[in-house]
């Protein structure tokens, strides 16, 4: 799953909520790599202090969450061919 050359990184099985992130990253068409950790897991504690999945990391920033990770992923990887999730400050 994903690209090994990608700063993307996202922690979580596709058992868990982290499907929607990996849903979102297949839409994109971005390169990521993926790591299928369970929540609580020692990988999943050494990138979210409270052991929960997903973690995306960016390089050096990092966001948890899912719903939280497609929208910034949405946000960063807009296009005006490719819009997954509304501008921002739209109701």
């Amino acid at each position: 799953e994903g690209n090994h050359m990608s700063s993307l990184r996202l922690i979580g099985s596709a058992r868990f909520r982290p499907l929607r992130n990996l849903w979102m990253l297949e839409e994109l068409g971005v390169p990521y790599v993926h790591e299928p950790v369970r929540p609580r897991s020692a990988e999943a504690n050494a990138s979210n202090p409270f052991g929960k999945v997903p973690t995306l990391i960016d390089g050096e920033f990092t966001i948890y969450e899912s719903v939280a990770i497609n929208t910034y992923l949405g946000d960063k990887y807009r296009t005006s061919a490719l819009e997954l999730v509304p501008p921002p400050a739209t109701t």
